[in-house]
């Protein structure tokens, strides 16, 4: 048995912020080091990389392309024609992933974009919406209900006008507008309108097929100006999944194709769920999750030599006693991490974690803990960007619960902070020190003016508290809820250029005709 090595808590903090200078004692801009708690070895990351080849060798990967098999056959991977499954020798995947790796280490960027996952975007707190619930949590009638168009742009405004959050995917989709039935075919499409006109933080809608790409790809050359502009930062694709274990199927194959043949990010990211489509332990289930990630990484690049490619997960837990799957598992958990810390270390590779959502199913104290535990595994392996608003398993979105993640978020990055050691350089402190004396006060002193911080504590996360009737006043979501009211009454409405509003409402005319076969 392979025993994974197990870091302390200072071996934790220090594998972060082990960088020490006169100004500061824990500094957290390093070599990303990661501060994964169950820490494996290199040998050990060698040995689940070469445990997937092998799975990817013996028993193969089928994928529903004739396409991505043929150009697999032609690099040297053996076809089962009937049964459409390819076997990869390692020596190809390995080839395919490695020509990969030395062009993102020579500079080229690695763009990813999905709106489940987290990935690497500096050091800072980069959080998005994106990840497409059917359901809006409405605050006045304490109920979930379906998302109206209204609660759809209102939910993209707070992403556009609050600071922590970087990119503003899809949060919700609606399935009526103006009393008229969206067929779902067009609702990629529709979704990336509405961002669009009311954000330029722009990240993900959907992409399930390849009219619904040439429509998204044209809103997002309106917006960027061009093609080329475009392809250097795209908007409104996103990635696609695999049924595991082992098996992609076609739409999946042919998108993940027109993304790749089009310039554009072409990323994989299963949904394995532990004893169900892939095996119950943390180690198993990550080498059928890696396996087939680089498995159709190394598809794509037979066929577009020069494809951008990547790779996320959002693991999940068969609960066993009849509860269905569970994603804030802890095992669950590890899995993203892990396949994460497998990337970085064997390819300095970017990989998605499964931030995604949690299990519980209204908003509560239930709901914070799960988030607080998801968003430190991302902190934990530097994936900032942290999808934030959803539960009930990615069901419902609430903008009360997105700024309390905010909140979560920034005060775990706080307790990480380096901190200034210039007090202790020169005699002014000192002098201070002397001039309090023994039993004395810092409250009035000047040392306390000059360096007192105004806020201490989040005004969402932090008790308000009535001395006079001994009670609680709110509670967090409430808090929350008058934030978010606040922010809606106090910030400027984005607005499109009218002339790129007006050539998006012909490109939305022209899909709705194309794709539902009726005029919009």
């Amino acid at each position: 048995m392979v025993l994974l090595e197990t870091w302390n808590l200072s071996q934790i903090i220090f594998s972060k912020f082990n960088t020490f200078d006169k100004n500061i004692f824990l500094r957290s801009k390093v070599n990303k080091l990661y501060r994964i708690i169950n820490a494996v070895k290199k040998e050990d990351i060698d040995t689940i990389h070469d445990y997937s080849c092998r799975i990817l060798e013996e028993v193969g990967m089928r994928f529903m392309s004739r396409e991505m098999l043929d150009s697999l056959e032609e690099s040297g991977a053996k076809i089962d024609r009937e049964k459409n499954v390819a076997f990869l020798p390692q020596k190809l995947v390995e080839e395919k992933l490695g020509c990969f790796s030395k062009e993102i280490q020579s500079g080229r960027v690695h763009l990813m974009l999905n709106g489940g996952v987290s990935y690497d975007v500096g050091d800072k707190i980069f959080c998005k919406f994106g990840a497409i619930a059917p359901r809006f949590f409405d605050w006045d009638s304490q109920i979930d209900r379906e998302a109206t168009q209204f609660d759809l742009i209102n939910a993209i405004r707070l992403g556009h006008a609050v600071d922590e959050i970087g990119i503003v995917g899809c949060p919700m989709y609606v399935k009526n507008i103006d009393g008229r039935t969206i067929d779902p075919n067009f609702t990629p499409i529709l979704n990336a309108m509405f961002l669009a006109k009311h954000t330029s933080k722009l990240g993900n809608s959907e992409v399930n097929s390849k009219k619904q790409l040439k429509y998204l790809m044209e809103i997002g050359i309106v917006l960027k100006g061009s093609l080329e502009e475009y392809k250097k930062t795209p908007v409104f694709i996103t990635a696609k999944e695999s049924i595991s274990p082992l098996l992609l199927d076609q739409n999946a194959c042919e998108v993940l194709i027109a993304l790749a043949k089009n310039g554009l990010p072409a990323t994989m990211i299963p949904m394995p769920i532990m004893g169900a489509g892939v095996p119950v332990t943390i180690a198993g289930a990550t080498a059928i999750n890696y396996a087939e990630v680089i498995a159709t990484m190394t598809a794509i690049r037979c066929i577009v030599p020069d494809a951008m490619v990547g790779g996320g997960s959002m693991a999940s837990y068969m609960d066993m006693s009849g509860k269905g799957i569970k994603f804030n598992v802890m095992d669950a958990i590890k899995v993203d991490m892990l396949t994460s810390q497998i990337f970085e270390i064997k390819y300095g590779l970017d990989y998605g974690y499964g931030i995604y959502s949690s299990d519980a199913k209204k908003l509560g104290c239930e709901v914070l803990i799960e988030r607080i535990f998801k968003i430190l595994g991302g902190f934990i392996v530097a994936k900032h960007n942290y999808v934030i608003g959803l539960y009930d398993q990615g069901m419902v979105f609430s903008p009360q619960l997105a700024l309390a993640e905010i909140e979560i978020a920034k005060s775990i990055h706080e307790l990480f902070t380096g901190f200034s050691m210039d007090d202790l350089e020169g005699n002014e402190l000192l002098d201070e020190i002397k001039s309090v004396g023994h039993g004395g006060n810092f409250m009035a002193s000047m040392h306390t003016l000059k360096n007192f911080k105004s806020n201490m504590r989040s005004d969402i996360l932090e008790e308000v508290f009535d001395s006079k009737s001994n009670k609680a006043i709110g509670g967090i979501f409430e808090r929350a809820n008058t934030k978010y009211k606040h922010i809606l009454a106090n910030t400027e409405k984005y607005e499109l250029p009218a002339d790129k509003s007006k050539e998006i409402d012909t490109i939305i005319a022209a899909a709705h005709k194309d794709i539902v076969g009726r005029d919009w």
